[in-house]
């Protein structure tokens, strides 16, 4: 994986030594990241082509997951997120996503459209995937490490921001 490039933020002061970044070729923190969206400049920043993102708390096997890269946007995902996503047009990219840096240019799109909006600050990871499907989702285990108090899929608004960003990309053209 010397040509892939790890993008890791979070919104605390420290990266979780958790993560473990081994055998990426170029590693890109950011801490007291301000959102989501953040990931994604960053992973502009990289020198590698392809690009490997995770949410900072949680673990996957991250070179077992490689092992399914086809050059898709491919992420690990469980049984059960599968099943809640299909149909839906997007997918998890927390527990850990392979995509080509090429991607990230599917942003304006809705960029062009909604601006930087705050459905693209907190939901930048629904809106990227929609973006650009198909997804080569695999499903694996992960582990949580950090307590899931405070987390955004635990927030009273989540499931209603990800509906509204959804349905924004909906209305885009689709190529």
């Amino acid at each position: 994986m010397n040509n892939v490039t790890f993008v890791g933020i979070t919104r605390n002061n420290e990266y979780p030594k958790e993560i473990k970044t081994d055998g990426f070729g170029e590693v890109i923190i950011k801490t007291n990241s301000p959102s989501v969206f953040q990931r994604y400049l960053e992973a502009e920043k990289a020198k590698n082509n392809i690009i490997y993102v995770q949410d900072d708390d949680a673990v996957v096997d991250y070179k077992e997951l490689w092992k399914h890269y086809n050059g898709q946007l491919t992420n690990g995902i469980t049984q059960h997120h599968q099943l809640y996503y299909k149909n839906s047009g997007v997918t998890l990219v927390g527990w850990g996503c392979f995509f080509p840096k090429k991607m990230l240019k599917e942003f304006h799109r809705y960029i062009d459209k909604y601006g930087t909006d705050e459905h693209l600050l907190r939901e930048a990871d629904r809106i990227f995937t929609y973006l650009n499907q198909p997804h080569n989702s695999i499903v694996m285990e992960h582990q949580d490490f950090a307590p899931q108090v405070g987390r955004m899929w635990n927030e009273p608004h989540h499931w209603e921001s990800m509906r509204q960003a959804i349905e924004k990309c909906r209305l885009l053209e689709i190529k």
